[in-house]
């Protein structure tokens, strides 16, 4: 299930069921290029850390030939190569 809140940060929130009683929160943030500004690196780490989102992947678009496919990101991976 894929809902929408406004045009803020992220742009998606998706809920995963993973057993009978508990679901998994996933943000999705698009990128058309797949970068993060310092700032919503931050927020990321926030919401993380504070455990709002189980998971945060950022969405950007891969061209191959003649067509467009989304590829998806680990947040977890691009603050891991923060400095």
């Amino acid at each position: 299930t894929i809902g929408t809140i406004g045009t803020g940060f992220p742009d998606f929130i998706a809920f995963q069921l993973m057993n009978n009683e508990k679901y998994k929160i996933i943000g999705v943030e698009v990128k058309i290029n797949g970068t993060l500004s310092r700032i919503e690196k931050e927020k990321c780490k926030w919401y993380l850390d504070n455990e709002i989102f189980n998971e945060i992947r950022v969405a950007r678009k891969v061209k191959e030939k003649n067509r467009v496919r989304v590829e998806y990101s680990n947040v977890k991976e691009i603050l891991g190569r923060m400095r």
